[in-house]
Formats: C-alpha cells, sequence, structure tokens
C-alpha cells in the first residue's frame, strides 16, 4: 500500500485520538473506582446487618447499616488498598495460568484447526483449556468474594485479610463455586435473555437478534435496570455463604480496632 500521508490530518488526529483515550481512561478508573467503593460499603453493611427471620431490621436500621458501611469504607481506602494488593498478588499464578489456556482456547478454534489440518489431539488440547478456564475462573472469583467479605470488616490486619481470605477460598471453594454458577445463570437469564435464547438456539444468533434494532435499546435498558437489582441479590447469595465464617462478635463496636490509624 502506497501513498502520501498529509501531516495537517494526520496530527490532529492523533492528538484527537491521545486526548480521547486518555479521558476515557480516567473516567473509566474513576468510575471502577467509585464502583469498588459502593461494592465495599454494601459488603459490610449486608454482612453486618443480623439476619432475623422473627425479627426482621426495618428500613431505617438498614439504611444506617448502608451509611456505616461506606462511610467506614472510604475512611480506610488505604486499608483496603494495601490488603486487596496483596490478594491481587496472591492471585498472579492463577490469572497466568487462566491467561495463557484463553490464549490456547481462543486461539485454536475448530477453524484454526480445520484450515491448519491440526491433529485431534489440538482439540483434545483445546477442549482442556476451556475447562481449565472455567475451573481457574471459578477460584478466581470465590478468592475475590472472600477477600471483599474479610477485607471490609476492618477488623483484622492486612497479614491476615490476605491469608485468612485465601484459606476461606479453599475451604468454601465447593459451595461458592456451585452458587456462583446458580448466580451466573440466574443473573445472566434475567439481564440478557436474549443471550440466552442464543446459545440455546444457535439458529436465532441470526441478525434479527444481534443487528442494531429498536428492540436492542430495549434489551439494553432491560440489562441495566434489572442489573441494578438482581447482581445485589446475587452478590448476596454469594456473601451469605461465608458470612459466618467471616463476621467476628463485634461488641457494639464498628470492628476497626487494628486499622484505625
Amino acid at each position: 500500500m502506497r501513498g502520501t500521508i498529509d501531516g495537517n490530518v494526520l496530527i490532529p488526529t492523533l492528538i484527537g485520538s491521545t486526548a480521547g483515550l486518555i479521558i476515557t481512561g480516567i473516567l473509566l478508573i474513576l468510575s471502577l473506582f467509585i464502583g469498588l467503593i459502593r461494592i465495599a460499603g454494601f459488603t459490610r453493611a449486608f454482612l453486618r446487618c443480623p439476619y432475623d427471620q422473627a425479627n426482621p431490621s426495618t428500613l431505617s436500621s438498614i439504611k444506617s447499616y448502608l451509611d456505616e458501611g461506606l462511610a467506614s469504607v472510604r475512611s480506610h481506602k488505604m486499608f483496603l488498598s494495601k490488603s486487596w494488593l496483596i490478594c491481587s498478588i496472591i492471585m498472579v499464578p492463577l490469572l497466568f495460568v487462566w491467561c495463557a489456556a484463553s490464549f490456547i482456547a481462543v486461539g485454536l478454534t475448530p477453524e484454526v484447526v480445520q484450515t491448519y489440518q491440526l491433529g485431534p489431539e489440538v482439540t483434545s488440547m483445546r477442549n482442556g483449556s476451556i475447562v481449565a478456564m472455567a475451573i481457574v475462573g471459578l477460584l478466581l472469583s470465590n478468592y475475590s468474594i472472600t477477600m471483599l467479605a474479610v477485607s471490609t470488616m476492618l477488623d483484622r490486619s492486612v497479614k491476615e485479610t490476605s491469608i485468612e481470605s485465601l484459606w476461606l477460598a479453599i475451604t468454601t471453594s465447593p459451595v461458592l463455586s456451585l452458587v456462583s454458577l446458580l448466580v451466573l445463570v440466574a443473573v445472566s437469564a434475567i439481564t440478557t435473555p436474549y443471550s440466552m435464547l442464543a446459545m440455546l438456539k444457535p439458529a436465532l444468533q441470526a441478525k434479527e437478534v444481534l443487528s442494531v434494532t429498536p428492540l436492542s435499546y430495549v434489551n439494553e435498558v432491560w440489562q441495566g435496570l434489572s442489573g441494578l437489582i438482581v447482581i445485589p441479590m446475587g452478590m448476596a447469595m454469594l456473601l451469605e455463604v461465608v458470612r459466618d465464617s467471616v463476621v467476628i462478635s463485634e461488641s457494639g463496636k464498628s470492628g476497626a480496632d487494628k486499622n484505625s490509624n
């Protein structure tokens, strides 16, 4: 491909694209930070709010727990950052395995195998990689849940938080994995029913499902509105699995003794 490049057009385009990417990146990081803080506040409030069917909590008491949870998380951002950083470092080997397995699964598609006439062992390796992705993905999800639950209690040191989160993820892995799968299916079926139908019936993956139509906008609005309700409910189900192992009797205190500074 030959031709000349007009610098008067290229340079402003590059500057505009770079500025757009920088602004988008900053907004993305900011939104992720705000979202993570709110998730952490919800986690603390849910775990500390007593679950008593005989005497259900009133709406005002639930709101007080939510306000306290968000305020405590905001006042302990440094402690939470240290805890999450250590736990993220512990996750690195699993992340490496997941990335390697996903590279094999995505790269060795049936079309690639057929085009290059690769042997059946390649297909077996790809299937094994998909299984490995699912298992490692569940392990990462379990550790993320236990890390979030233990750290937001704010009653353990950074070292205790990382170790206890890992041990809790291991000991609760069977139940937590089962609940995670159920939550994933339920949330997907409710928030994106069209995607679930397309998976069950590949013929529906035609243009009437995937093309941009008025129904597509309705689906996006439904996904956003239903997600506001369904996703917190799914997260609550996961947190309920580890509630008894995470919550320590607080004797009326907020549970931030070790990390008050």
